[in-house]
């Protein structure tokens, strides 16, 4: 019988002519339980005699794979998904490497997109709660994104123009899929958290629009004061005004 060694290095020879096969999130998940039970029950049947860090090792190793399951799993995960907090950590350290005000804007209207998607598929389970809270979350990115704008207004207004520019866009393009989910769906309460969402955004622009007209470099400032009637999204809850949908 060869040596364990050789045997191995035959098989990752085999194994190279192998074409990848990549599985889906949650086959992964359940492979890389199925690992950690073998592992378990290796441990409890390990004959005596048989080096301990083998065990340490393939115990190590499961904890990997598992880990980078469940990160791999979370990165489309919904508001309703136990993988969700995972996706927000992972959204918290891509904002801490993100320096230049192009991609700190960048940053936020990625995931004012994301947060978008995610209310118009928590609307279609019927969680009006969780979409409520994500629109809530889309329009306090954009508020972020009008802040990286009014910060780079101070140092460097050609940039700042452009910047202002894409945010616009980015709030009529989502305004506009705001409308077409608005007159799609019949729940009265989530066609009350469309509305309230798309106030919020209107407010983020008018007041983007006034600082760049009269040079207030203070980007909550306006957007602020003309939102005192209005619901303000403060991410821990739903807001308190229900105005009447547009029609």
């Amino acid at each position: 019988m060869r040596p364990e060694g050789q045997r191995l290095e035959a098989l990752a020879e085999r194994l190279r002519g192998v074409d990848p096969v990549l599985p889906s999130p949650a086959g992964k998940i359940r492979g890389w339980n199925l690992v950690a039970a073998a592992v378990e029950h290796s441990a409890a049947r390990r004959p005596r005699g048989r080096p301990a860090w083998r065990l340490t090792l393939a115990a190590a190793a499961a904890g990997v794979l598992l880990a980078l399951g469940a990160v791999s799993a979370s990165a489309n995960s919904l508001p309703d998904s136990p993988f969700y907090p995972i996706k927000g950590a992972l959204e918290q350290v891509r904002g801490d490497l993100a320096f230049s005000p192009s991609d700190r804007l960048g940053f936020h209207l990625d995931l004012a997109q994301a947060r978008l998607t995610e209310a118009e598929a928590m609307i279609a389970r019927h969680r009006i709660d969780l979409a409520d809270q994500a629109l809530v979350s889309m329009d306090e990115q954009f508020q972020e994104a009008a802040d990286v704008v009014a910060a780079e207004r101070r140092a460097g207004p050609a940039l700042a123009a452009d910047l202002q520019h894409r945010l616009q866009q980015a709030i009529e393009s989502h305004d506009r899929q705001l409308a077409g989910l608005q007159g799609e769906v019949s729940n009265p309460t989530a066609q009350q958290a469309i509305v309230r969402a798309r106030d919020r955004a209107a407010q983020v622009l008018e007041g983007v629009a006034n600082n760049a007209g009269n040079g207030n470099p203070g980007g909550n400032a306006a957007g602020k004061s003309q939102g005192q009637g209005q619901a303000q999204g403060s991410g821990k809850g739903s807001p308190t005004a229900h105005p009447t949908p547009k029609k």
